[in-house]
């Protein structure tokens, strides 16, 4: 058992004993390690230990919890570290030292981390009965590390939760009427959608700062993909959006339930951030009509609503125009010297409360109207055979776009942070979020970046300020919604086109294009797709683009020729390193990639350039094989075929660096015994001096 030790200011130190599990640490009576400070919080910092590895995690205390002089939120403890909590040093002890005579790696590990935390060893004498052992769990505090929630289970400070879910709910309430806006549907619809899915996910998902509501691409997809079936707005329409954000749920909870996961490797970055810029795009021109205060026919082509607006620009309303202007300018004003401030409620605020003042509306400003309020009517939306199959390939699509979407939050926030995103989690967590959101009258809901990103700037570390920010808007919904009859729709449109120009990371683009400029290109190509023939098309074009782009760079993968830097034994590409020297009559040749059907082709035609170029003195061919991970039978008869080739033109052919299955492969195929196992070779350097040898006998 591992030990831990306490030494407070005055130099008393304690011991408690850690069995395995974990060991609370604060000021809370019922801590394993209760330290009495003001600078300690309620609830300070856990320790825990699995297989032998003791790890400290911060719980989102005021103070920090301190490893040398960095603060941290989670790391490993090794022996040796000394972990500061206010005035408090904290050191871990490993099982006492072994046998000197033990010759295992297991002991000889022990014995050298003993000897690591020996400075803060205490003398036997020393030893009093302040040792503490780690009693068994209360069976409430048991059950609660059987939920989801466990993960972050003791860490919230609950003032620190309660004012970062009080800031997103402040963003939550004019953006969820916003989107429900954008996507055909009544505004309350935004608001239903973020309170019971948001607390579902707060108990099943695996990000503790991740905020899921509606959000742009989700909304803009609805509202395009759903009006060729039915008039936005209607009550055909909402039906159809309810039914198709169950079906979004029941997809993401089957590929949960199936571990599919890793389906979202299809949806590569560039392709999704060429997909989400060209949405934000859609959505800027899309509030043209708002912003302006002019009429708009709905059309599918976007170039034709574009038209459409700006033949009626003569119908414009000066006093529209300055509301919208001025209010994205208050937004983005915020967001740059305020990020944290409830900019977004404050405007909505003002703006409703100047419209009712001055009688804007008499003016010719476009206002929201009565806005239905109340607890969203709990109910299954009707299923029809003929609606489900039209919404499927829709269904499909939003699915795996709002996880992209949530996965792509969750993995940025958890690395920030220090936790682990578990993908099929947050498939089912999503899945059952749309489920709610479908029974309880929203609509499709998935990761927001933004408010995540400010939910986390606020101070949450767990999922009780999701839950904070649920119930606010939930008072408001139940009490507040008559208030926004006057809320200018510019106010709503101003909200939108900020939140959806921060869709468009243009540094982001940049760096692609700086790395890798395929993947530039790719982003380019997925985003004029999108803004050209719409957001299904746009995006599937984009999937088979990267597709294709995987195919052609497996088919045709990177290879180098090999030479040797001076003095070493260390093999590198010639057109990298010009003072790698080649040997005469030996070519070294490296495939950096996995031999399979799609590249045999291009392999052997490598092979025989080389065999071209170096045919007066070509000798010896060694294949390093060291970033061959897999090899099928058609690369397998092909190495056969060259094999054979070599063996009538003299010219031998070793290859090295062969990893355990792709040897299995060649055992098993008799390409081994064929070329002999004096062909093959653990390095280079060695496949290397067998030529050299041959070389000097022959001579």
């Amino acid at each position: 058992m591992n030990r831990i030790t306490v030494r407070a200011t005055d130099g008393t130190e304690r011991t408690y004993t850690l069995h395995g599990g974990n060991l609370a640490i604060g000021r809370d009576p019922a801590s394993g390690i209760c330290l009495q400070d003001s600078q300690v919080s309620w609830q300070h910092a856990v320790l825990s230990e699995a297989g032998g590895v003791c790890v400290i995690e911060d719980l989102g205390s005021s103070n920090g919890t301190f490893v040398g002089t960095e603060r941290i939120n989670r790391q490993v403890l090794n022996p040796g570290e000394i972990v500061r909590i206010g005035p408090f040093e904290i050191a871990l002890q490993m099982r006492a030292m072994p046998s000197p005579t033990s010759a295992s790696e297991h002991t000889m590990f022990d014995a050298a981390i003993a000897q690591a935390a020996a400075p803060f060893q205490r003398r036997p004498s020393e030893q009093t009965a302040s040792q503490k052992t780690l009693t068994p769990e209360q069976p409430l505090r048991r059950w609660l590390r059987l939920t989801p929630l466990s993960e972050s289970y003791g860490t919230a400070n609950l003032r620190q939760e309660a004012i970062a879910g009080l800031t997103v709910a402040a963003l939550v309430v004019p953006q969820g009427m916003a989107y429900a806006l954008l996507a055909g549907l009544p505004p309350v619809m935004g608001l239903y959608a973020s309170i019971l899915p948001m607390i579902v996910y707060a108990l099943a998902g695996s990000g503790r700062q991740t905020s899921v509501g509606p959000v742009t691409v989700d909304s803009l997809m609805l509202v395009l993909g759903l009006s060729t079936l039915a008039t936005a707005g209607s009550g055909a329409f909402i039906a159809l959006a309810v039914l198709l954000t169950a079906m979004i749920g029941a997809i993401q909870l089957a590929m949960g339930a199936l571990r599919l996961g890793f389906l979202v490797n299809f949806l590569s970055y560039p392709v999704l951030a060429g997909f989400t810029s060209a949405a934000a795009v859609i959505t800027v021109l899309g509030q043209l009509k708002h912003v302006l205060g002019v009429s708009q026919v709905q059309h599918a082509e976007l170039y034709r609503s574009v038209a459409d607006v700006l033949a009626h620009a003569g119908q414009t309303n000066p006093i529209t125009v300055v509301i919208a202007i001025g209010c994205a300018i208050a937004l983005w004003a915020v967001k740059r010297w305020a990020p944290t401030a409830p900019g977004a409620l404050a405007l909505v605020i003002f703006c409703t409360v100047l419209a009712y003042a001055l009688g804007l509306d008499a003016r010719g400003v476009s206002v929201l109207g009565p806005v239905d309020g109340g607890w969203p009517h709990l109910s299954v939306p009707s299923l029809h055979w003929a609606d489900i199959r039209q919404l499927t390939p829709l269904a499909l699509t939003m699915a795996l776009v709002g996880f992209a979407q949530t996965i792509s939050v969750g993995k940025s926030l958890g690395n920030r942070f220090g936790y682990d995103i578990d993908a099929n989690r947050e498939l089912t967590a999503l899945g059952l979020s749309n489920l709610t959101s479908s029974m309880s009258q929203g609509y499709a809901v998935s990761g927001s970046l933004a408010r995540s990103a400010l939910n986390a700037a606020a101070g949450a570390r767990t999922q009780v300020a999701a839950i904070v920010s649920a119930v606010c808007v939930g008072i408001t919904t139940l009490f507040f919604t008559p208030l926004f009859h006057y809320l200018p729709q510019a106010t709503l449109a101003a909200i939108l086109i900020v939140s959806s120009l921060r869709l468009i990371d243009t540094r982001e683009i940049r760096y692609l294009f700086k790395v890798k400029i395929t993947e530039g290109i790719l982003l380019v190509f997925t985003f004029i797709a999108t803004l050209a023939l719409g957001i299904m098309p746009g995006l599937l074009l984009g999937i088979v683009a990267s597709i294709l782009l995987f195919i052609t760079l497996n088919t045709r993968p990177n290879t180098a020729i090999l030479g040797r830097l001076p003095n070493t034994n260390i093999f590198r590409n010639v057109q990298h390193f010009q003072e790698a020297e080649t040997i005469p009559g030996l070519v070294i040749l490296r495939i950096d990639a996995s031999l399979y059907f799609a590249n045999t082709v291009f392999l052997k035609e490598k092979v025989h350039e080389i065999c071209r170029q170096h045919a007066a003195t070509l000798k010896a061919l060694i294949l390093d094989a060291s970033a061959v991970n897999d090899l099928d039978s058609s690369a397998d008869t092909a190495l056969h075929q060259l094999s054979a080739e070599f063996k009538q033109k003299g010219i031998e052919f070793y290859i090295a660096g062969v990893k355990a299955p792709v040897r299995d492969v060649m055992k098993r195929s008799g390409l081994y015994a064929v070329l002999g196992s004096d062909h093959f070779f653990f390095t280079i350097d060695a496949a290397v001096k067998r030529f050299q040898d041959k070389t000097r006998q022959r001579q």
